[in-house]
């Protein structure tokens, strides 16, 4: 009974709607708690807002461009998810400086990171929008589209000019959605960017009825988001006029602390991008093309466990950053272990549940022209629980910003596995390349994980003494 009782106190206490007074540890514990619960259900619901809308605006745009449009669009929408790495992680920087600074409750220091990592930003958007501009005219579309007219090229080129202009606007108003996220209030972007996602879809539908081309389909896919981020950033500069950026709080040292930051995440995520890439390329050039579906498929099913684990581990990051700067150790501790239970708990049944079940699943999605052999679907399961435990781990290091060894130890494990993967992939078949990411991860990446975080725990709270008291402390009555 008592066990009853506490367990729905503290379920009231991260869902209460009304924030926890901050200026207290016990209070902050519980305010981080309940943002990140606030945090993962947004995040949660705006992906399902996005799959629904995804479901209605793809038969619809289908049908009205036809397959040779359609399939522009989709060249167009690759191009762009291929330079998604162009802010080179400075939007990660950003998160962990204001992170930094909220640990601290220093305003003039968020801002100056906020006015600071906006500079960054406005640069490397500027670089890419000369860039663009220059190329633009000289690019063989024809051939780039690999399309036989040249007005459905054309139609295609200005397609891509809509994209590529909103690519290069969003990076500057990224800076938002990361403040927000190192203050912990990436609910609010989720929420607003499922708002948006709503939005694009009725823009979908009016070009749809008014007989537009594809490049009005692709501004009315993307002007709800980018209207979604404004208005983010009203939010987020109402609750936290202090942070609002100026030209006077740009300093070097802030731009020399994000731009480290974000290389060393730019180096990670290219690292992890091959670990996590490499597998259907390795099967295509080792087993040829054909095999890659006996692969991807079954994948396909287990990706599903990554993507709810990402949304759920997400929000911790931001928090361990804020606690570790507080030098709260104890805090920080408990927290990881129960980002580690609650992640193996959703990933152990659930990957087991897809192995039994898989060749069921396969067989109705597909159909019986493919077969996963069951040797291939346990391996994945296995994978899938590694990798559950490998989440909270990566979010621990990033809060704690351990980059340095991060970057080398996945730098060191991708080629590793990659190296490990091909060789298994020639012996064993496809399922080589699952148990080269197996090995790695389990043998190389994980144990040296554990090491880098039994260090930097040590290290919290170091030289520190006692948390200092806050500059600007928060009642139960502020939001930000």
């Amino acid at each position: 009974m008592a066990f009853t009782a506490s367990f729905v106190e503290r379920v009231r206490l991260v869902l209460r709607f009304r924030p926890h007074d901050t200026s207290t540890a016990h209070g902050r514990s519980h305010e981080r708690y309940r943002r990140m619960t606030f945090t993962t259900a947004a995040a949660l619901g705006a992906r399902a807002i996005a799959l629904l809308t995804s479901l209605v605006s793809v038969p619809l745009t289908f049908r009205y461009l036809g397959a040779e449009q359609y399939g522009l669009w989709m060249v167009l929408a690759s191009f762009i998810s291929a330079m998604g790495f162009a802010d080179l992680g400075i939007g990660n920087g950003v998160m962990n400086a204001v992170s930094e600074a909220y640990g601290k409750d220093d305003h003039d220091l968020a801002r100056q990171y906020v006015s600071s990592g906006l500079a960054l930003m406005l640069g490397i958007a500027v670089v890419l929008a000369l860039a663009g501009a220059i190329a633009y005219p000289f690019i063989p579309w024809l051939r780039v589209f690999n399309v036989k007219s040249a007005a459905v090229a054309a139609e295609g080129a200005r397609a891509f000019l809509v994209l590529f202009c909103w690519f290069v606007v969003n990076i500057p108003l990224d800076v938002v959605t990361r403040a927000q996220a190192g203050m912990q209030r990436a609910y609010w972007s989720q929420t607003v960017n499922a708002c948006g996602n709503i939005l694009s879809l009725l823009g979908l539908i009016a070009v749809v009825e008014l007989r537009g081309s594809l490049a009005w389909l692709v501004f009315a896919s993307t002007a709800g988001v980018v209207a979604a981020t404004i208005f983010n950033g009203w939010i987020l500069f109402r609750d936290c006029p202090w942070m609002f950026p100026s030209w006077g709080d740009f300093r070097g040292t802030a731009v020399g602390k994000i731009f480290k930051l974000g290389l060393l995440f730019f180096v990670l995520q290219c690292a992890s991008a091959v670990s996590y890439t490499s597998d259907n390329i390795v099967i295509a050039q080792v087993l040829g093309a054909a095999a890659v579906a006996v692969y991807a498929v079954p994948q396909k099913l287990f990706s599903f466990v990554s993507m709810l684990l990402n949304i759920g581990m997400a929000p911790t990051w931001p928090a361990y950053a804020e606690a570790a700067t507080r030098g709260d150790a104890a805090w920080v501790r408990k927290a990881f272990r129960y980002s580690m239970c609650i992640s193996l708990g959703i990933a152990v049944p659930i990957c087991t549940a897809l192995a039994l079940l898989g060749p069921w699943i396969i067989r109705v999605a597909v159909g019986k022209t493919l077969h996963a052999p069951k040797q291939l679907l346990w391996a994945l399961a296995v994978w899938g629980i590694i990798a559950a435990a490998s989440f909270p781990m990566s979010m621990l290091l990033n809060g704690l910003e351990a980059l340095r060894a991060q970057t080398l130890i996945a730098i060191v494990a991708s080629t590793i596995n990659l190296g490990l993967s091909i060789v298994l992939t020639y012996r064993l078949g496809v399922i080589g390349v699952c148990l080269g990411s197996i090995f790695t991860q389990a043998f190389i990446s994980c144990p040296l994980y554990i090491l880098v975080i039994h260090s930097a725990l040590g290290e919290i709270g170091k030289g520190r003494g006692e948390a200092p008291e806050p500059k600007y402390p928060l009642t139960s009555s502020e939001t930000c």
